[in-house]
């Protein structure tokens, strides 16, 4: 029942920036590749120094198959029973899953503690003498078997002097800063390159900007090929626009010129005719007939020219007056009353004499839609009308289930656009509100 709520402006949630979404992206990406790219050097650092490691020990253990004792110097013991390794040392490489050849390694210094404790060098196991009288930082235990019973276990221990750890230091500074500077220079080389994308956007923005209905603005060259066959649609849609602009505006004028014609012509027959029918004794139903006829004419011509401003094809603006807005609604009322007569709707109007300085034309075509339109689709129940400083609500309640044929025809033919045209270009407010079997229709005069 009734006109669905439509509201004349709304918030538009602004999208977010193409420039800002690509620089965000690519310097996330730049960030991350500088992060994993650290990762992957301390990675490949102690991956070489594992591969070098392993490749030692397993030359040490060929050649002790081969007869060759073990070096005495080069922080290395043999066992060839997991027992015999210490214990504490031993623990450090649990699980035993030990296979020929795997390498394990134990990095020895406690990496939970503060950085003093590791420039003080804390470790979590003695290496007793493996390392002579300094703690190994390293230890390695590599397993080889030497036939179907026998096994040999390499312990290998690992001193990295101060000069060692201020170079692999100095090493990952370097790598950092190199990551750093790669990681500036792809948001630099992004940064214009993203501008350079986005400035040709921003200039079809600007050309899109200073098209008119009237205008026709020449297509700027926008560097890619892409935007300027964007910007070509874009001029063939312009001009789409505008040949059917000038259709309607040579229709509308024609259509005025002739339309102002024959109510010219029933606006002088209808004064010609109430002077001729002009008697003492004419009946009150006659003289009614007569107004309702000056008033249609009158609110056609009205009609005429309010459709004429708001389609921008007249530059006289509907000028504006006191309006009584009781008065209107009465009228309106006198008019459209036909509609309820033999239907059982109460009519309750209430309210006190409110003036408005507006075109009367529109205040007359507005209000005249909301209230045939509440008559219409009201037949057992009640219409009520509440005339309020610099607005009017009007309530429309069915008291029973009924159907109707769905329909955007109101008032003048024109319906619910032309009440939301004239709202929007007035900037008067306009809603309606479901309420228990009808409608609430409110319209606030701004100004």
């Amino acid at each position: 029942m009734g006109l669905p709520f439509v509201p004349i402006s709304s918030r538009l949630i602004s999208p977010p920036s193409l420039m800002r979404h690509l620089l965000t992206w690519f310097a996330g990406c730049a960030i991350a590749m500088v992060f994993a790219y650290t990762q992957l050097l301390d990675y490949y650092v102690t991956l070489g120094i594992e591969i070098k490691t392993q490749s030692f020990l397993e030359r040490t253990a060929i050649q002790y198959t081969r007869g060759v004792p073990l070096p005495a110097d080069r922080n290395l013991r043999g066992y060839h029973e997991l027992s015999s390794i210490p214990e504490e040392i031993l623990s450090k490489f649990t699980p035993h899953n030990f296979s020929h050849g795997n390498v394990k390694r134990f990095l020895n210094l406690d990496t939970e503690d503060s950085q003093e404790d590791l420039e003080g060098k804390r470790f979590t196991v003695e290496t007793i003498d493996l390392c002579s009288e300094q703690v190994c930082d390293l230890l390695f235990l590599y397993p080889y078997k030497l036939d179907d019973t026998r096994w040999l276990y390499l312990l290998h221990g690992i001193v990295g002097s101060d000069e060692d750890f201020e170079q692999l230091e100095h090493t990952e500074r370097v790598a950092l800063a190199i990551g750093t500077f790669f990681a500036i220079l792809l948001i630099l080389v992004t940064f214009f390159m993203v501008r350079s994308l986005v400035a040709p956007l921003r200039e079809l923005e600007k050309w899109s900007n200073r098209q008119s209905a009237e205008a026709r603005v020449a297509v700027p060259d926008l560097r890619f090929s892409e935007y300027n066959t964007l910007a070509n649609r874009l001029q063939d849609a312009f001009q789409s626009v505008r040949d059917v602009t000038l259709r309607e505006k040579l229709f509308l004028r024609h259509a005025s010129h002739e339309l102002r014609t024959p109510i010219a012509i029933l606006s002088s027959n209808l004064e010609l005719m109430d002077r001729l029918t002009e008697r003492p004794d004419r009946s009150g139903e006659e003289n009614a007939a007569l107004l309702r006829q000056y008033r249609a004419i009158e609110d056609v011509r009205l009609l005429i020219e309010t459709l004429l401003w708001i389609n921008r094809q007249s530059d006289q603006i509907p000028s504006s007056e006191t309006v009584h807005l009781d008065l209107e609604i009465q009228g309106i009322v006198a008019s459209y009353r036909y509609l309820i007569d033999d239907d059982d709707v109460e009519l309750c109007i209430s309210g006190a004499d409110v003036e408005l300085f507006a075109p009367v034309s529109a205040v007359r075509i507005v209000l005249s839609n909301l209230v045939k339109n509440a008559f219409q689709y009201t037949k057992v129940g009640e219409v009520s009308i509440v005339i309020e400083p610099s607005q009017v609500v009007i309530e429309n309640v069915n008291r029973g289930e009924i159907d109707f044929v769905d329909s955007d025809e109101f008032g003048f033919g024109l319906g619910l656009e032309l009440v939301v045209l004239i709202c929007k270009r007035f900037q008067w407010l306009y809603s309606q509100d479901e309420i228990k079997g009808g409608r609430r229709t409110t319209l606030k005069f701004l100004r």
